[in-house]
């Protein structure tokens, strides 16, 4: 048994696969029977003058400019409620995640790597620096030696390392991947990129949440409140008024209303708790969404599922999933205002998944026993 550490944005106060993703993470390095903890991470970047603003919006309990704006009239009040109830992805990692003390600095980062004897990085888009707070933290930069460093499904996001223009940070990002023991990668896309830009070697695997066992999603599920059952629910990260009016269409033509999956269904706007949001989508039968790991869920539960495209979040790990496992992409036979997809198999997902499973498997556990 090895002590392991476990960095990625478990920390997220509004995104359900962040969390997911970091508890299957774990529970998997438990199974194989190390003693994980996650690295509970959470610094802040450099503040530029905008960010200073922002800085001083957040003082007045403020989130943008605009509401400073609207209380000294000089805009329209804006009459959407704020999202509260973001608790509830604390609860969930109360519940499922093993945590260190929360830590903001590099030293503090330092201190607490040399409790383990393995980092580990991933997964999610942790190798994007415009996602990471701070880039050199999560390439383990902070890890001093004699802790070995290994990446599982790290995402650089897209197809390219954005920051090419960053000399010194491409440098840097080069020197410290080159002390890694082992690195993978979630899509082709980041193997190619690890070589071409950084001259290290990846291995491609599988999201932890298509790595995991049934029983890691019974567990949760368990805990849920949720006892309906809804034909079609959504699931929409960016939310506009022609999606609004796609989503009544498609509910239209499935005799079905759409279900939100993300907020709560009452009089106040609040976040679906984390065993909520899996049940609904496990107990659903058509999946409408721009998450990738509402995607991986909707697949491997064997939904109908309909992609709403989303560029600016990255479609370059859509892409490698769906090649992965055999999943056609058909644009939906109605007309739309938004770009919406149906996505078919082209053969049993099940099977795709045990092999690649071994092999991910393979990976995390000859790269924590060797």
């Amino acid at each position: 048994m090895k002590k392991v550490g476990i960095l990625n944005f478990q920390y997220s106060n509004r995104n359900y696969g962040a969390v997911l993703q970091a508890a299957a993470l774990e529970h998997i390095l438990r199974q194989l029977g190390h003693d994980s903890r996650h690295i509970d991470f959470m610094t802040h970047p450099k503040i530029s003058v905008k960010g200073r603003v922002g800085q001083l919006l957040r003082i007045l309990g403020l989130r943008k400019i605009g509401q400073l704006l609207r209380i000294l009239g000089l805009r329209k009040k804006n009459r959407t409620q704020q999202i509260g109830n973001e608790e509830a992805f604390e609860r969930f990692r109360c519940h499922f995640l093993n945590r260190t003390k929360r830590i903001v600095s590099a030293k503090g980062f330092a201190d607490i790597a040399k409790e383990f004897d393995v980092v580990v990085v991933g997964s999610d888009q942790v190798w994007r620096p415009a996602f990471a707070k701070d880039p050199i933290a999560f390439f383990l930069g902070y890890v001093p030696n004699g802790t070995a460093r290994v990446a599982y499904a790290a995402s650089f996001g897209t197809s390219i390392w954005e920051q090419s223009g960053d000399i010194a940070l491409t440098a840097k990002v080069k020197e410290e991947l080159s002390k890694f023991k082992a690195i993978s990668c979630r899509e082709e896309s980041g193997v190619d990129i690890c070589r071409n830009v950084f001259d290290v070697e990846a291995t491609h695997v599988l999201d932890p949440l298509l790595l995991v066992d049934d029983s890691f999603f019974e567990q949760i599920i368990s805990k849920s409140s949720v006892k309906s059952r809804s034909k079609l629910v959504y699931y929409k990260l960016d939310f506009n008024q022609d999606f609004h009016d796609d989503l009544k269409k498609i509910g239209d033509t499935l005799g079905s209303d759409a279900v939100n999956i993300y907020l709560k269904n009452s009089h106040t706007r609040g976040y679906q708790d984390v065993p909520d949001w899996l049940s609904l989508i496990r107990n659903s039968e058509v999946v409408i969404t721009d998450s990738f790991h509402c995607i991986c869920l909707a697949l491997r539960f064997g939904k109908e599922v309909l992609f709403c495209q989303n560029e600016k979040r990255g479609q370059t790990r859509l892409d490698s999933l769906f090649k992965k496992l055999l999943v056609n992409v058909t644009p939906l036979d109605l007309e739309l205002k938004t770009p919406i997809f149906s996505l078919s198999n082209r053969s049993d997902v099940g099977a795709i998944l045990e092999v690649e499973r071994t092999n991910s498997l393979k990976f995390i556990s000859d790269a924590l026993d060797g």
